[in-house]
């Protein structure tokens, strides 16, 4: 959101609050493609938290163990490093010799086998078997997707749609109508309406003896709960705010100038939400 803001506040700055609109155009469908991708590479799951973050669950657990286990030497390995390089010179003849023929021993071991022929062409073949085309893994196919997940899943599909690409459309017609207009505002509403309905229907599906066909894990759910919250930025954008919203908080606040402290705190809550208000970046919710 900070690079967007710079963006819009440079914008405005050098080219004007006309203008400024066809920057956030530029951005909004960058974003779009942005999401659309991680859309797809996740399988079509629902992103989460924005743009950045798509819905991948990984295991660290498996991976601190490798770790662990390479790094980590064992009590043998220990014990005969130490042998090797802490063990005392012997100071009498035999005792040298016997050293030595140790150490041989030791370097003979470390000689590594010579490779036959076939073992070589076996190791080949085995490589050629794992790069074949047939042994790389397929990216499941959106119709494969939809077949498996049912309703469900393209009420989901169509509700993830229709969540990336609000913010452009939004702005799009912001850029044509300005943000004074109602029809921005209630475009925007109606992508997020259907959206979430669409989601809500996902959430509570079932199928056959009331079981459950399409499951939505705990980060779905709670970013379903996030979209939701979401919807109170309606009262934040024009021309909502400057016809409502904002006559209640002047007024909100001329009923408490007179109380001591609340006041003063209304007051400059009152003047940093008209503050926050001016930018499209703090209330686009994309």
């Amino acid at each position: 959101m900070c690079l967007e803001t710079l963006v819009e506040v440079v914008a405005e700055q050098y080219y004007g609050d006309v203008k400024k609109w066809n920057f956030l155009v530029v951005t909004e469908a960058t974003k779009v493609l942005v999401r659309l991708s991680l859309f797809r590479k996740s399988g079509y799951k629902m992103l989460l938290s924005g743009v950045e973050t798509s819905n991948d669950e990984t295991d660290s657990n498996t991976s601190n163990s490798l770790e662990q286990t390479i790094l980590k030497p064992s009590s043998g390995d220990a014990f005969s490093y130490m042998k090797n390089n802490h063990s005392p010179i012997p100071n009498d003849l035999e005792g040298r010799a016997l050293s030595a023929l140790s150490i041989f021993g030791e370097n003979a071991k470390m000689v590594p086998e010579p490779v036959s022929p076939s073992r070589v062409d076996h190791n080949q073949h085995q490589e050629a078997i794992m790069e074949s085309p047939d042994n790389v893994i397929e990216r499941p196919r959106l119709f494969d997707i939809l077949s498996k997940r049912g309703l469900p899943g393209a009420l989901l599909l169509i509700g993830e749609v229709l969540f990336i690409t609000r913010p452009l459309v939004y702005v799009l017609f912001i850029r044509k109508y300005s943000n004074r207009s109602w029809t921005p505002w209630f475009l925007s509403l109606a992508f997020d309406s259907i959206g979430m309905s669409f989601l809500s229907v996902v959430a509570s599906a079932t199928a056959g003896r009331k079981e459950q066909r399409f499951h939505l894990s705990a980060s779905e759910k709670d970013e379903v709960k996030r979209r939701k919250l979401l919807f109170l930025l309606y009262i934040m954008r024009d021309p909502f705010f400057s016809k409502y919203t904002r006559k209640k908080l002047e007024s909100v606040e001329k009923v408490l100038e007179p109380v001591p402290v609340i006041g003063f705190l209304i007051a400059k809550a009152v003047g940093l939400a008209i503050g926050v208000q001016t930018r499209y970046t703090y209330i686009s919710g994309s």
